[in-house]
């Protein structure tokens, strides 16, 4: 059940045992696909010039980014010009809310479920009174009327995740875009749960979210997707790379990872969507008819990969520590603010008192855990129960 490491260090050596270990909490990162890591090698042992360079190694830099934005592109529907690289999500959602709010000052619309990425900008730039933040149901699902009647003649934006990372309830975007258009007010979305899954182009915003390390890609690389015309001010100047939005220069091997990650996903989502949403099934249905008390926070009609479960008798630090000791990795919510002790934002959003919320575990599986996992987690989980009482 163990694996040796052994670690030198200045002379010493250390050796470390290490658990096999069972990952149940890919939404919040991903193992790199051996692929990825396969195609990004050579741009950071051999062709590792700076793409701004004109120099024959910077070209062959410069080549391959604009290859892997035509994947990235041609992937989702939308044109080259559209992508601009970022450093991942939180870096494209700032971008996103700063670039839109500091460029039309005036009233933004969001909801109570958003990433940090997105609460934390809309409060610095904004006054209270300039933004309204709409409530889900119980479900987690926000209602296209309530995002309607609260449009106001200043409203300059409107940002509403895809897809929660918590409990994976998906939202009408589509339906909430066509109201905003009808007013000229522009859309964003989070889309960085919901891009290994959905298509995204789908919900017709004029502002997308999405990355790499969802996918199975490497960490530090995302994209945000600007509509053409889109009047948007870039946050990182002093360089005009990436159409101007984004100064710095660009990470080749990352971006060649990126868009490998995007192409392995376009021949294998489909395959893999049905064989996560049979671990989900599956997972839920023996939790709840073994668990007394337990229940399914969220949807029905979610992403395929996110079970938050909430068990009546077990508080979630607890249980964590004890899958942690048996190997199996999960976690209370988002991973930005796992080493929070408050209880979930979003739980409490959807109607949870504080002690629920503090009751309640996201596992998140990916096509790479087994239905071995699956059983193996719930026998674990069984013995904890098992073991309060």
């Amino acid at each position: 059940m163990y694996n040796d490491i052994i670690l030198s260090c200045k002379n010493k050596v250390f050796k470390i045992d290490t658990m096999k270990y069972i990952y149940a909490d890919n939404a919040a990162t991903t193992k790199i696909d051996p692929r990825v890591l396969d195609e990004m090698m050579p741009y950071l042992k051999e062709t590792f010039a700076n793409p701004s360079s004109i120099h024959s190694m910077g070209q062959r830099s410069r080549r391959a980014i604009d290859r892997s934005r035509e994947c990235i592109a041609s992937y989702i529907g939308c044109d080259i010009q559209e992508i601009v690289f970022t450093s991942g999500g939180t870096e494209s959602n700032n971008l996103a809310i700063k670039g839109m709010t500091l460029k039309n000052k005036g009233h933004v619309i969001t909801s109570a479920i958003e990433h940090d990425s997105i609460l934390k900008p809309i409060s610095e730039i904004s006054e209270n009174r300039h933004i309204t933040y709409i409530d889900p149901d119980s479900m987690g699902h926000i209602s296209t009327e309530d995002v309607k009647n609260n449009i106001r003649d200043d409203t300059v934006l409107i940002s509403i995740i895809h897809a929660n990372s918590e409990i994976g309830t998906l939202q009408d975007i589509k339906a909430i875009s066509q109201i905003a258009h009808e007013k000229g007010i522009p859309v964003h979305t989070d889309a960085m749960q919901s891009f290994k899954y959905e298509n995204i182009m789908e919900t017709d915003a004029d502002l997308i979210t999405f990355g790499s390390h969802k996918i199975h890609g490497p960490k530090g690389i995302g994209a945000l997707y600007i509509k053409r015309q889109t009047q948007i001010k870039p946050m990182i100047t002093g360089g005009e790379q990436e159409y101007k939005m984004r100064g710095g220069t660009e990470s080749t091997a990352l971006i060649v990872g990126f868009a490998k990650a995007v192409e392995i996903l376009k021949n294998e989502r489909e395959e893999r969507y049905k064989y996560v949403k049979n671990l989900q099934s599956e997972f839920e249905k023996e939790i709840l008819s073994q668990i007394p008390g337990s229940r399914i926070n969220g949807a029905e009609e979610k992403l395929p990969d996110i079970s938050n479960i909430y068990f009546k008798d077990i508080l979630a630090e607890t249980l964590l520590i004890n899958l942690d000791r048996e190997g199996i990795e999960a976690s209370a919510g988002s991973a930005c603010t796992a080493l929070s002790i408050e209880p979930s934002h979003t739980l409490k959003a959807i109607g949870m008192t504080d002690d629920d919320a503090k009751r309640s575990i996201r596992f998140s599986f990916s096509h790479e855990n087994t239905t071995e996992d699956i059983h193996t987690i719930l026998k674990v989980i069984y013995k904890i129960h098992k073991a309060q009482f």
